[in-house]
């Protein structure tokens, strides 16, 4: 990810810190890059800990009556203002930001060449991609509010059609091929945080997306080929508050199981995507590939490697996903031969249970990069253009990473990170129970289904917490 590079100066901080520490007091914390803790002793605990904390919640499943569920994930009216009214304020605001976008592509072209003073990268991969994100899939719809699509094209053109018609067949897999070319971008390019090499990229996904809008229309070329869309719809199901009504969070994605396939192949790219966003900058991954992490020879050594990886893990996760499936439905027909499941309908309802694992783990993976980087962003919109400026009196804002150096203060953010994966797994638990409720009739059937699945998520909730603790390089 872009921040290997712009936090590279406070490494050698954060180590000599740490190296005092553990001669001050015994057993330290050290904090080797920015997404990830080296907890030297208590990491096996906090993994056996957390772990258990998924099995026991799965134990719970056992005795839950049979549709216990179906209340708890049921949803009522919820709505405050007029929808009518909304729209048009959804409207005009997708068309500020637009205008936003706009500028920050200019600062990115014209501004200064340093990631850590232009706007654009900052923006983009810590407001965007990292606060964005957590806000969709948790708290409101705010990618309605400030896609920069939508709005242009409504005062254009209004609610038009377009001039063709996308295929009902392509479903939702040109956003899956988009998506995969982002993450290859995100992951294996040289540097996805040049601000004229990214501002550069975003323009002309702007532009392209902006065509197909005029020729196919906002709404079904938005949520059948715009990756970001897609993704950010599939997120809404999870929030609380979604399509006028509340309930538990997740309770839409219960509803409206089971996905398209190309929807439920797009919750395991997200997935794996953000699963090898943290393995790429591991100790293990880097020896894997023969290379020293304490001599990293940059982006374009590990290019290939790096991308073969990327669409690995997201080939292996489908497979061992497709074979957890089929566990659950042998189980199932074992006892009851005459129930007569099928894999693809399976697949597809169980997809979207994996996203609050996916959500959680976006959480604790860039929670670190958040804390500095979001000072780095105030201070840097006092000056977008590095000519002196004082805009909002900002230029007060201290960037510091002295936090790091605090045992107190690091054990809490690990823990706040675990807490996030552990509590993410036992939110999918709950999904993939009440998913599970609407195929079978009896409670054991409902147990036997989830076998497959209970197992693989054990073992990724080890894998997520392994992945926190392990030490970072590149």
């Amino acid at each position: 990810m872009y921040t290997n590079n712009m936090m590279r100066r406070s490494n050698s901080l954060i180590v000599a810190t740490a190296a005092a520490l553990m001669v001050r007091s015994g057993p330290a914390i050290a904090h080797p890059a920015e997404q990830g803790f080296v907890l030297l002793l208590p990491t096996t605990a906090y993994t056996i800990a957390g772990t258990l904390s998924v099995f026991v919640s799965m134990l719970l499943m056992l005795v839950l009556r049979h549709g216990a569920l179906a209340q708890i994930f049921k949803s009522r009216p919820f709505r405050i203002g007029a929808p009518s009214t909304k729209m048009d304020l959804a409207h005009l605001s997708s068309l500020v930001w637009t205008l936003v976008l706009f500028g920050l592509i200019a600062i990115g072209f014209a501004g200064p060449t340093d990631p850590q003073s232009n706007l654009m990268p900052l923006v983009f991969w810590t407001v965007f991609w990292i606060a964005v994100f957590i806000i969709q899939g948790t708290l409101f719809d705010i990618w309605r509010w400030i896609n920069p699509w939508r709005g242009l094209a409504h005062y254009l053109f209004g609610d038009s059609d377009g001039l063709a018609r996308l295929p009902k067949w392509c479903a939702a897999w040109p956003a899956v091929i988009l998506f995969a070319l982002f993450q290859n971008f995100l992951l294996a390019d040289v540097a996805p945080n040049d601000p004229p090499r990214l501002a550069y990229v975003i323009s002309c996904y702007w532009a392209i997306n902006f065509a197909g809008v005029i020729v196919f229309g906002a709404k079904p070329w938005l949520n059948q080929v715009e990756c970001i869309t897609v993704m950010f719809n599939l997120l809404s199901r999870l929030r609380p508050v979604t399509s006028g009504r509340v309930g538990m969070p997740g309770w839409q994605a219960v509803t409206e199981a089971p996905l398209d396939t190309s929807r439920a192949v797009f919750c395991l790219l997200l997935l794996a995507a953000g699963s090898f966003d943290g393995l790429n900058e591991t100790f293990w991954w880097l020896d894997q590939l023969g290379i020293n992490p304490l001599e990293f020879p940059g982006r374009s050594a590990v290019y290939w490697p790096n991308l073969i990886g990327l669409y690995l893990i997201l080939l292996m996760l489908v497979i061992i996903y497709t074979f957890a499936i089929g566990v659950g439905i042998a189980a199932v027909r074992i006892v009851h031969p005459q129930h007569r499941l099928r894999l693809s309908n399976m697949f597809r309802s169980f997809a979207i249970t994996l996203l609050p694992i996916g959500l959680g783990y976006h959480f604790a993976h860039y929670y670190v990069t958040f804390l500095v980087q979001i000072r780095v962003t105030l201070a840097t919109l006092a000056d977008p253009f590095a000519l002196g400026w004082n805009l909002f009196g900002l230029n007060a804002v201290k960037v510091t990473t002295g936090f790091l150096a605090q045992p107190d203060t690091v054990k809490m953010i690990w823990l706040t990170q675990a807490s996030a994966v552990v509590l993410s797994h036992v939110w999918a638990v709950l999904l993939g129970h009440r998913v599970a409720e609407q195929h079978c009739e009896t409670a054991r059937d409902v147990i036997m289904l989830q076998v497959g699945v209970s197992i693989l998520m054990i073992f990724y909730t080890i894998f997520g917490l392994w992945l926190l603790a392990s030490p970072k390089g590149g």
